[in-house]
């Protein structure tokens, strides 16, 4: 029973505390605009397929090996 209490504690300070915390505001980042004809189911797959090709490229540059 003293271990729960003990968590209950802690958990009730966490929240307490974080509630309280100054946040830090959001750097604006520009999100790239999306191709004619893209939609939002097909944005995540290419950028995967760049960051993919991106990788694949450095793989292959002699400086990385």
């Amino acid at each position: 029973m003293k271990y729960i209490a003990v968590l209950l504690i802690a958990g009730a300070a966490y929240f307490a505390l974080a509630r309280h915390a100054p946040m830090a505001p959001a750097p604006d980042v520009a999100t790239p605009a999306a191709a004619p004809g893209s939609d939002f189911l097909k944005r995540p797959l290419d950028r995967t397929r760049e960051v993919l090709q991106q990788a694949r490229t450095r793989a292959d540059d002699p400086a990385f090996k």
